[in-house]
C-alpha cells in the first residue's frame, strides 16, 4: 500500500504543469523573455525639463501598441500652468463618467503646440513654427488610424508637404522622421518622462534587423483559416480559434486588421476580431521587443526599413516576410 502510495505521488509529480490560456505567455513576452531581450536597455533622452508632465503631475501619458495614451488610472482632475526660463505651459484634465480628456497648450519663442486627448478615443496634437508658419498635426484616430501632415506654407500647398500614416507613431517617423523631430519629439519626450519616441522607432529598427529569425512568423494563411472559424456554428470552435488567435500576441495584429477590409465577414467575426485588436497589451509600456512583435508581420514597415538595409539584412527581411506569408519587399 505504501508502495503504491509513493508510485503514485512520483508519476503526479512528473506531469507536466498544464496553464490555462489566460497564464500562457504571449509572443510578445516569450520574444522579451531570455536571450531574445534586448542587449541595451531602451533608449532614454536627457531627463525632460520639469513641468506639467512631471512624475507627480495631473496626468501620465504611456506608450502602448505604438500610440500614445493617457493613463486612466494615472490622473486627477485640475488644471496647471508652468512658466519656465524660455518656455510657458498649461495643462487641464477633466472627467466624464471615469473617462479622462487632457487640454495642454505650449509656447516658447520657437513653436507653439496644443494637445487634445481622451482615454480610449483620439488624440490631436497641432505644432505651428512662429519664424515660418509651418503647421504640422499628428492625429490618432479612433479606429486605429495614425496620420501625419505638414505644411510648409500655411496659405499655398507645397511640394515639401508631407502627407504619412499607418497603424502606429513609428511608421510616421519612418516617412518623415526629420519632420517630427523638428515639431514633436521634444514634446513627446516630456510627455514619456524622457523616453525619445525618435529614439526608440531606431532601436526598435535595429532590434528587427538584428533578429528577424527569431521573431514571430505569424503566417497570413494561418490567420484567415482562423478568422473563418470565427464564424463557425460550432462554439466550440470559434472559442478554439479566439484562443489561438489570443495566444499569438501582438504580432497577429496587422493580418487581423487586414482581415476586417474583407467584405463577406460576418457580424460575430468582425466583433471577435474588433475585440482581439482592442484588447490591452499584457505591457504597462512598449518596448524595443515589444514593438517588434508588434511590426514583425508589417509589411508596410519592413518595406520602410528596406531603404535603409544592406543586402544581408535585406535577405534575411525578405526570409522573414515570406514565412509571415506577405510578398517580397522591393528595393
Amino acid at each position: 500500500m505504501r508502495y503504491s502510495y509513493l508510485i503514485a505521488l512520483a508519476t503526479w509529480m512528473a506531469m507536466p504543469t498544464v496553464s490555462t490560456p489566460a497564464e500562457e505567455p504571449t509572443a510578445d513576452q516569450r520574444l522579451a523573455a531570455g536571450r531574445d531581450a534586448p542587449a541595451v536597455s531602451p533608449p532614454i533622452d536627457d531627463p525632460p525639463p520639469p513641468g506639467v508632465f512631471s512624475e507627480g503631475g495631473l496626468v501620465h501619458f504611456r506608450l502602448r501598441l505604438g500610440r500614445l495614451h493617457v493613463d486612466p488610472m494615472r490622473y486627477r482632475k485640475g488644471s496647471e500652468t508652468f512658466c519656465g526660463a524660455t518656455f510657458r505651459e498649461t495643462l487641464s484634465v477633466a472627467n466624464a463618467s471615469g473617462v479622462p480628456s487632457v487640454y495642454y497648450r505650449f509656447e516658447d519663442d520657437f513653436q507653439r503646440i496644443q494637445l487634445t486627448a481622451e482615454h480610449g478615443k483620439s488624440l490631436r496634437i497641432e505644432s505651428i513654427l512662429n519664424a515660418t508658419g509651418e503647421q504640422a498635426v499628428l492625429m490618432q484616430h479612433e479606429d486605429g488610424r495614425v496620420s501625419w501632415a505638414t505644411r510648409r506654407n500655411p496659405h499655398a500647398a507645397s511640394p515639401a508637404d508631407v502627407q504619412a500614416g499607418g497603424p502606429t507613431l513609428l511608421h510616421v517617423i519612418g516617412i518623415d522622421e526629420a519632420g517630427f523631430r523638428l515639431h514633436l519629439n521634444a514634446l513627446t519626450g516630456r510627455m514619456l518622462r524622457g523616453r525619445s519616441l525618435v529614439a526608440i522607432a531606431r532601436h526598435t529598427e535595429a532590434y528587427m534587423l538584428d533578429r528577424p529569425h527569431r521573431l514571430p512568423a505569424i503566417s497570413r494563411d494561418h490567420v484567415l483559416r482562423l478568422v473563418d472559424q470565427l464564424g463557425s456554428r460550432k462554439s466550440a470552435t470559434r472559442r478554439s480559434a479566439m484562443q489561438q488567435l489570443r495566444r499569438m500576441g501582438t504580432a497577429v495584429t496587422p493580418h487581423l486588421t487586414a482581415a476586417l477590409q474583407q467584405s463577406d465577414l460576418d457580424a460575430e467575426q468582425i466583433a471577435r476580431i474588433e475585440h482581439l485588436l482592442s484588447r490591452p497589451a499584457r505591457c504597462d509600456e512598449d518596448t524595443p521587443a515589444s514593438l517588434a512583435c508588434l511590426l514583425s508581420a508589417d509589411r508596410a514597415h519592413w518595406q520602410m526599413m528596406a531603404r535603409r538595409m544592406n543586402r544581408n539584412e535585406w535577405l534575411a527581411a525578405n526570409d522573414h516576410v515570406r514565412r509571415c506569408g506577405l510578398d517580397t519587399l522591393t528595393r
